[in-house]
């Protein structure tokens, strides 16, 4: 979950060797999962207050693809608490990361390898099948807590794909409890925000299928639209927890 944008990096050979084998150890039945979500909660009570859910009585068993807004790195962590056990799909080199980037992988997390977005699909279609829970952000990268940017359409056409819905989720924290952190990864510059005090305040849409009853693939034209439906309604949904937060 680092903040630049997956389609524009470029590594070294040797790095994307290492990226690639980070990656081989997902493990898509998540028998790590307890681990992770027993690290993810000791975030929860050491940098985060009360966390506030509205629209709960949208959650509902079954496979379906999850799609949010992407404004802090720790944003993921708190929805474990809200979604249950959950697939995300998160930028690979996230998973070199010492004893963190394996727990994500053996966890279930699905490592977005530069190169390999039809593995990247076909292990997110599987863990739909499966019945599982998929987390997605179409923006690509962070927002950093400011707008949101322009949802990237492979959550619409994953949906097509598996016949999953889609359902939205927005996250806000206050401006006053996001910390910066600044870095290098990889020789490159990196930036991200984090959550360290307050509350957290998450708004759940109704799942839906954007494309219908489509049975084809969609086009480009009818995917973009779908997505940006998708889009607007995280929007929404951000806009109620923004108002919930005073």
């Amino acid at each position: 979950m680092t903040s630049a944008d997956p389609q524009t990096l470029v590594f070294p050979p040797a790095a994307l060797a290492r990226i690639r084998a980070a990656a081989d150890e997902y493990d898509p039945r998540a028998r790590q999962w307890p681990l992770l979500r027993a690290l993810l909660w000791l975030y929860r009570v050491v940098c985060v207050g009360a966390v506030h859910v509205y629209g709960r009585q949208h959650l509902a068993p079954g496979a379906r693809i999850v799609v949010s807004n992407h404004a802090r790195v720790s944003d993921g962590f708190l929805l474990a608490f809200v979604l249950g056990r959950f697939h995300a799909l998160v930028q690979a080199e996230s998973f070199t990361l010492p004893v963190l980037g394996k727990l994500m992988a053996r966890s279930g997390w699905i490592p977005v390898v530069p190169g390999q977005a039809r593995q990247v699909l076909a292990r997110a279609a599987e863990a739909l099948r499966r019945g599982g829970t998929v987390l997605i952000y179409p923006e690509g990268r962070l927002s950093h807590g400011g707008e949101m940017i322009r949802g990237q359409t492979g959550a619409v056409r994953l949906a097509m794909q598996t016949g999953a819905p889609v359902q939205p989720v927005a996250v806000h924290v206050p401006e006053r409890y996001s910390r910066m952190v600044r870095g290098r990864f990889y020789g490159r510059p990196t930036v991200g925000a984090w959550q360290v005090g307050g509350p957290t305040y998450i708004a759940i849409g109704e799942a839906w299928r954007p494309l219908g009853d489509l049975d084809r693939p969609p086009t480009i034209a009818e995917a973009r639209r779908a997505t940006d439906d998708v889009m607007s309604r995280v929007h929404s949904l951000l806009e109620v927890a923004r108002a919930a937060s005073g």
